[in-house]
């Protein structure tokens, strides 16, 4: 059986490497495009004020992560990870400070590779239908 040797982000998943990786928004998200931003075709982003949109990306008893998609890398759209503190099942008391996409994926592989192999399948299906891609130079722009 001829295995092809893993390549992009799940080849990197879990690196100190990746933890810099940003996913880079092509498309801004807006009211009228918002179910193409879609995951498994029924849990849409919603807003999380007058600009940016948020959308649970990993949802445990011990750890929530979610994806905040905003302009909030320089003038670029991204999609970050902000940790999410959850009572009585749905009312966020807190949210972090968002970090790179590559440092919320390895955060959640830490804890279910499954789980952030499938957020990884998530923005392959975004960069394909020409939503956005994986950027691992921008992040340090910002530095």
């Amino acid at each position: 059986m001829n295995q092809e040797p893993l390549s992009g982000p799940e080849a990197k998943l879990g690196t100190p490497a990746f933890e810099n990786t940003l996913f880079v928004l092509d498309q801004v998200p807006t009211e009228a495009n918002i179910t193409d931003f879609a995951m498994q075709g029924n849990l849409y982003p919603e807003r999380l004020d007058d600009v940016a949109w948020a959308m649970p990306g990993y949802l445990s008893d011990d750890y929530n992560l979610f994806l905040i998609f905003a302009p909030n890398v320089m003038t670029h759209w991204t999609v970050t990870c902000a940790q999410v503190e959850i009572v009585n099942g749905n009312e966020i008391t807190h949210m972090s400070n968002v970090v790179p996409t590559g440092t919320g994926l390895n955060a959640i592989a830490s804890i279910s590779k499954s789980g952030a192999i499938e957020l990884i399948a998530y923005f392959k299906t975004l960069a394909a239908n020409g939503l956005g891609h994986f950027d691992e130079n921008l992040w340090r722009q910002v530095r």
